[in-house]
């Protein structure tokens, strides 16, 4: 026990001065602190609680606006999942109504390229630290997955970004942004390294599913494969991970699926700020008169009947004599409720995007399958659809009813989709311009750079469809 405080205290401690340092990246102004690398790299338990402090920051950082949680409630808000209830408090998000001077925008920015910074810094201060070379290696690539996993946020939410691969502040503020394909290709790089690198199994992590092994890193690689149009690669990606040893398998109760160490948990991050912030931004506590985000009509009518995640994963609060349905797929509050972990890869999305995959290349019958493995577990009966055309739209279906205010698949999806009345569009100019009308821009697909960091950095551009 004292071991585990002096560890956590040390996490505390060492996140004043790496954080600290890394909270002026990308044109916000020069830090007051400078990492000293050799001081804070020169043990293995200083470089632990360096690569729990990344982890926590990408999970914890900024209640309200941490990664997981801002992801989940603004793009479920930018596509067609919602609305927030209180008030007009997020309308800028639910009516595509962005400006790069909003707070939540810059925010947002700002919290992936400090978890960017912090993975960088342990990259650097890692491989030039006396450790052991096996663990010098395994968090090196922990910090490659993580840099990996800002940077897939990064770029699906804003575009063309900067590629920042070092500590330097000097650099990083005149940085320019970067073309899509370059940062994909750097996403790939680091994942297919980490992958190559991080254990195969969950023993060096105490059995828990919170840290990044092998098989999260080729989760993610299998979803940069599907964003990138690169099926065959996709698809194997994802068999690999379905074929893994036992380790992760779907959870067949849909009530069981968000719990800590879930089977179907590739990657977690551990309870606390997470799972409760995403259950107050989300949902609502049992005292609560009303929910705080509503899903859509159009979102409710999709969930078929008998489907196990309308019954477990939506709860209902009646105000005003009317049923408001919210996401209820995290429900611990302040020590209420079941001990949850928040859920960033899970088992059901590596069928997913296997059965996309698997249509893509024309192989129905296998797509068919996959898409029926999570139509199973939420007690559906097997799918109908035997053909590209209907193969699609089911896969869009069971995405939207599967993954809903869950880090920004609906959004994320709608935009790399072509339609499918006319492909010369995307799929968000089809739904969302019938959802929300005239208030629906092409170009609001990509949000706009925060313009704090414009102010600073004189080489960042600003989005088509913003005038600052």
């Amino acid at each position: 026990m004292k071991k585990n405080q002096s560890i956590y205290l040390f996490v505390v401690l060492l996140s004043g001065i790496v954080f600290t340092a890394c909270n002026k990246l990308i044109g916000i102004g020069a830090p007051k602190n400078q990492l000293v690398t050799e001081s804070v790299f020169k043990d293995t338990i200083s470089i632990e609680a360096a690569v729990l402090g990344m982890y926590s920051k990408l999970a914890n950082y900024n209640p309200g606006t941490d990664v997981g949680t801002a992801t989940s409630l603004f793009n479920g808000l930018s596509a067609d999942e919602g609305y927030y209830f209180p008030g007009t408090f997020y309308d800028d998000f639910k009516n595509n109504a962005l400006t790069p001077t909003l707070y939540y925008i810059d925010g947002y920015w700002s919290n992936l390229y400090n978890v960017v910074y912090t993975a960088n810094s342990i990259m650097e201060g890692a491989g030039a630290a006396a450790l052991p070379e096996g663990y010098k290696n395994r968090v090196m690539a922990e910090a490659k997955f993580v840099r990996a996993v800002c940077y897939f946020y990064l770029v699906n939410e804003y575009g063309e970004v900067p590629l920042v691969l070092t500590t330097s502040v000097s650099e990083s503020n005149v940085q320019p942004r970067d073309n899509v394909g370059k940062v994909y290709d750097q996403i790939e790089k680091d994942l297919t390294e980490a992958q190559a690198m991080l254990p195969s199994d969950l023993r060096y992590y105490g059995g828990n599913r919170t840290r990044a092994t092998t098989w999260a890193a080729g989760a993610l690689l299998a979803r940069v494969y599907l964003f990138r149009g690169k099926w065959s690669q996709a698809g194997a990606a994802a068999s690999t991970v379905i074929g893994n040893p036992g380790l992760f398998s779907m959870q067949p109760d849909a009530a069981k699926v968000f719990l800590a160490n879930s089977q179907e948990g590739i990657m977690q991050f551990v309870n606390a700020i997470p799972s409760s912030w995403m259950a107050t931004n989300l949902g609502a506590s049992a005292a609560a008169v009303t929910p705080n985000f509503v899903l859509s009509d159009s979102l409710y009518a999709a969930f078929e009947t008998g489907d196990a995640r309308k019954a477990n994963w939506v709860g209902i609060k009646v105000y005003g004599g009317k049923n408001y349905p919210y996401p209820a797929k995290y429900r611990y509050i302040n020590g209420v409720g079941a001990v949850e972990h928040a859920q960033l890869l899970r088992m059901a999305e590596q069928y997913l995007i296997r059965a996309e995959a698997r249509t893509q290349l024309g192989q129905f019958t296998d797509a068919a399958a996959d898409l029926d493995v999570v139509r199973k577990r939420a007690g559906l009966g097997n799918t109908t659809a035997n053909d590209k055309p209907t193969l699609i739209a089911a896969i869009e279906h069971e995405c939207r009813t599967e993954f809903f205010c869950e880090w920004g698949h609906r959004w994320l999806d709608l935009k790399r989709w072509p339609g499918i009345a006319n492909p010369a569009v995307t799929r968000a100019d089809e739904v969302l311009g019938k959802e929300k009308g005239t208030l629906w821009q092409s170009t609001d697909m990509l949000y706009p750079v925060p313009q704090p960091a414009r102010n600073v950095n004189v080489n960042l551009t600003q989005n088509a469809g913003y005038t600052n």
